[in-house]
């Protein structure tokens, strides 16, 4: 269990990663309906750039650490098989995310 948290750690320590599994958190656990990832046609360079290193390093390290299944060409995420583990920290962060430093 312990490996879990350290992973848990490392990945809530980036905002975009935490955003993730926050959307993931708020969802049923029981929906067959994975969060959706397409980008609107309407993103900024920088939101363009942020979306690229999603997919190039966010989204593999969450799946790595098996809190997310990630399916690239279906442009979807669900909960992973880890996820049930790190749930009651993220509801304990996503209660308080708001005193986090922003961007952080």
């Amino acid at each position: 269990m312990g490996q879990v948290y350290n992973e848990l750690y490392e990945v809530v320590s980036n905002v975009q990663r935490r955003q993730l599994l926050f959307a993931l958190l708020e969802e049923s656990p029981k929906t067959d309906s994975p969060e959706e990832l397409d980008t609107p046609p309407n993103v900024t360079k920088f939101e363009k750039l942020n979306r690229i290193e999603c997919h190039h390093v966010h989204l593999p390290k969450l799946d790595d650490y098996g809190f997310i299944n990630w399916f690239p060409e279906m442009s979807h995420i669900e909960r992973g098989p880890k996820f049930d583990e790190i749930e009651p920290t993220l509801e304990l962060l996503a209660e308080h995310h708001k005193e986090l430093p922003e961007g952080k």
